[in-house]
């Protein structure tokens, strides 16, 4: 992996965060954050946390939450690279950039997610081969499905904006749900069979 400021994917315009907190005063006001860190993957594109808290309902206290976010460490620090926040009841906010025909791999989380697309066509293929095709504004609610990612456009990069909560682990058809990832070339040489 390697880790770009702004942006993962070339002609994205770099995303910017921004959060906000109180003065001394009581007064709303912008804090200080560092500069969106993406985790890329060549040929893919990559990931950022925007934001994370380690609990919900968050504890905001004395800026708790950002000292937590501004670390460098830590389970909501802003160089994470977890999909799904590690503590039980954390949240994870995060920013998914994907390269002209970028095709993601097929994974599922212990979670449910709230994805939407800001920016570009993206393809949303589930491991029943129905697939949906999501435009700014679209979005998808990901309950611990098996799901992978595509950029429809072979010129143009995409983007689109997650928030991932855990969920409580549950059975599907018998087998219980644990995070897993295939590769895109295994998931299509598996699918092939199919």
């Amino acid at each position: 992996m390697v880790q770009l400021i702004g942006a993962a994917a070339g002609l994205l315009k770099p995303c910017k965060r921004y959060i906000c907190t109180h003065d001394k005063n009581g007064r709303s006001v912008y804090a200080e954050s560092p500069d969106q860190l993406f985790n890329g993957v060549p040929g893919f594109g990559g990931l950022a946390r925007s934001f994370a808290v380690a609990s919900v309902p968050a504890n905001l206290a004395n800026d708790q939450d950002i000292k937590a976010y501004r670390a460098e460490s830590g389970s909501t620090s802003y160089q994470g690279r977890e999909i799904v926040n590690k503590e039980p009841s954390g949240v994870n906010l995060v920013v998914v950039d994907l390269e002209p025909g970028a095709k993601g791999t097929m994974h599922r989380t212990v979670s449910i997610d709230f994805s939407i697309c800001v920016q570009g066509e993206i393809v949303h293929e589930l491991d029943s081969g129905e697939t949906v095709t999501l435009h700014p504004g679209d979005h998808i609610v990901q309950r611990g499905t098996n799901h992978r990612w595509h950029n429809a456009s072979k010129t143009k990069p995409a983007r689109f904006v997650a928030v991932a909560l855990p969920c409580v682990p549950f059975d599907i058809a018998g087998e219980p749900l644990r995070e897993r990832h295939i590769s895109s070339d295994k998931w299509d040489k598996m699918k092939a069979k199919l």
